[in-house]
Order: C-alpha cells, then sequence, then structure tokens
C-alpha cells in the first residue's frame, strides 16, 4: 500500500472496524456521565486518585489466539490506567470458555502479563461451559491527589506528541496488533511510567493510550470530546521500518500514547528517557475537524461539528 494517496488512506481509516465500533461508546454516555470518553473512571480518596477500569477482548482476537487473548486483556487495562497518568496494580476477572484448553491458554496469558507488569489479580470468576470463549478484566490504580491527564481538556495551540515503542513486530496473524512485549519486565514498566512522571510534573493539557481505534482514531476521540480540531502529518508519525503506513495507523501497540501539550520538547524528552520514541505530530486548534497532511496534500477525516467519532450523534 505504499503508494496510496491521501484520499485512499482516509478512506481505509475511516472504516476501519476498530474505529467504526467506536461508535457504540456513545449509547452508554449517560451511563457514565462525567467519565465519558476518559480512559477510566476515577475517584479521590485521601492523598491519592483512584482510577479504575474495564476492558473485554475482541472476539476476532480470541478467535486467532487463545494466549494474546488472555495477555492483552491485562496489557489494555494497563494501557488505560496509566493512560489517565496512575500506576496500575489490582485486577478482576471473568472468563467464559468452551472447554478446558481455551481456559488454560486464556489463563497463561493472563498470568504472563501480570508478572510482566507487575499486576496482582484479586479475584476471578469463570464460565466453564460456554459456547464462546471470552476474557473480561477490570483493574484498579493510584495516582497523586490533583495529578490525573484527562481526555477532554486539550487547549488550542497545544502540540500533538505521539509515543510509541516502535521496536516489535506484528503478533502472528493479528497482524493490527504490534507487540513489541518481549522486553525485559523492567524495560516494559518504565514504558509505561512515563505517563505518570508527565501528569505528576503536569507537562500535558490531555492524553489518551493508542487504543483499538488506531493512532488516528485515537487522536479523533482526543480531539473530539476536548471539542477541538487539529491538523496531523501522517509522515511525522512515529513508525517502525517492517510496517506499512496504512497498516500501522490502524495497529493497536503494545505501548503508545498521544499526548497535547505547550511543552513538547519537555514531552518528547521525558518519552524518549522511558524508552518510547516520540514526535510533535500536528497542533490543536478550535475548528473541531481534523485534517489529515500527507506528501504535501491534505484531507479532512473527521468534521466534528457534523459527525461523532464516538457516536454522540
Amino acid at each position: 500500500m505504499a503508494d496510496l494517496d491521501l484520499e485512499k488512506i482516509v478512506a481505509e481509516l475511516r472504516s476501519w472496524p476498530g474505529l467504526v465500533r467506536k461508535k457504540f461508546a456513545g449509547k452508554l454516555a449517560e451511563l457514565v456521565d462525567e467519565f465519558f470518553g476518559e480512559d477510566a473512571g476515577y475517584f479521590t480518596l485521601d492523598d491519592h486518585e483512584v482510577v479504575f477500569t474495564v476492558d473485554g477482548i475482541w472476539h476476532r482476537v480470541l478467535e486467532e489466539d487463545l494466549y494474546w487473548g488472555g495477555f492483552i486483556s491485562i496489557l489494555v487495562n494497563v494501557h488505560d490506567v496509566y493512560a489517565m497518568g496512575a500506576r496500575a496494580r489490582y485486577a478482576v476477572n471473568v472468563i467464559s470458555v468452551r472447554d478446558t484448553n481455551a481456559l488454560e491458554s486464556i489463563k497463561r496469558g493472563m498470568l504472563d502479563a501480570a508478572q510482566k507488569y507487575g499486576i496482582k489479580i484479586l479475584k476471578g470468576h469463570v464460565h466453564p461451559d460456554a459456547p464462546f470463549n471470552s476474557v473480561e478484566v477490570a483493574m484498579i490504580g493510584f495516582a497523586k491527589k490533583g495529578c490525573l491527564i484527562k481526555s477532554n481538556t486539550a487547549r488550542g495551540g497545544d502540540s500533538i506528541i505521539v509515543a510509541v515503542d516502535t521496536l516489535g513486530k506484528p503478533h502472528g496473524r493479528l497482524i493490527f496488533n504490534f507487540d513489541s512485549t518481549d522486553k525485559p519486565a523492567e524495560v516494559l514498566r518504565r514504558q509505561f511510567e512515563s505517563m505518570v512522571v508527565l501528569a505528576e510534573n503536569r507537562l500535558v493539557s490531555a492524553g489518551k493510550d493508542l487504543s483499538n481505534a488506531g493512532i488516528i482514531g485515537t487522536i479523533a476521540m482526543m480531539l473530539e470530546v476536548s471539542k477541538k480540531g487539529a491538523t496531523v502529518e501522517l509522515e511525522k508519525i512515529p513508525k517502525p521500518g517492517n510496517v506499512d503506513m496504512v497498516q500501522w495507523l490502524k495497529s493497536y501497540p503494545a505501548c503508545g500514547f498521544c499526548v497535547a501539550s505547550d511543552q513538547p520538547e519537555e514531552v518528547k524528552k521525558v518519552f524518549e528517557a522511558h524508552g518510547l520514541k516520540a514526535e510533535v505530530v500536528g497542533e490543536v486548534n478550535s475548528s473541531k475537524v481534523l485534517d489529515l497532511k500527507y506528501k504535501g496534500a491534505i484531507k479532512t477525516f473527521y468534521d466534528f461539528r457534523k459527525e461523532s467519532v464516538l457516536g454522540l450523534f
């Protein structure tokens, strides 16, 4: 797909199921109220912010690789907690399986991920005779009081920085899962710690983890809930050499974030010191339109005045 023009890239990304499925989030907006659009909910307890999130793994992942489904059931929650500037600590789970072989594969993946990322699994529930395989995990973490990174607070004039671990490869047949988890635990944990440093030093105004919606889809969600727009330059996004542009923009990386900041050079230094490749890819504006720029061409990706990534209208 190296010869794709920008119009085709936009069409590919807008039709990506990982992004299209986000439209159903809006149907739950009234359930979570002020936390809608955030990577996790939170509340204050004494001198800490308690951050709480939950995720279920896409059936397409489990159909291809049960072990990996178990592994990322922990990883995606770690992402969500650290995206808020908190440290992920404890988890509970619900597993449904067709047979004991599936249960063992999912369990091994969860245990390996929990060990790598320092997560204590406190409780679980299993349905051993389900007509399908599924895994859901809820996770809790802690941040210093007043030191949370939210999704809906990007400001006009902020730089948009994308930071990601590009030293990995697509995971088997799941080519849109970019796997860089074969590093030592201390390396992986340090990458995530970058968001805590940014939060505690108040270096960013908003942020999200790079999710199943893809890199551009994640930026779009941050801008929509912030009621802002931007122009993002695709060629500036950090990218591994072993994945083409469109595949990469659709990918869920094992560690990656997008943030908005008026101190981009300081933010880049923090990310790079923690083992992530980081670049300024655009600037937040008040247009409520997300434009993409590629090889000199510019095209609108989403116009939040007329349409919603998150299904709000």
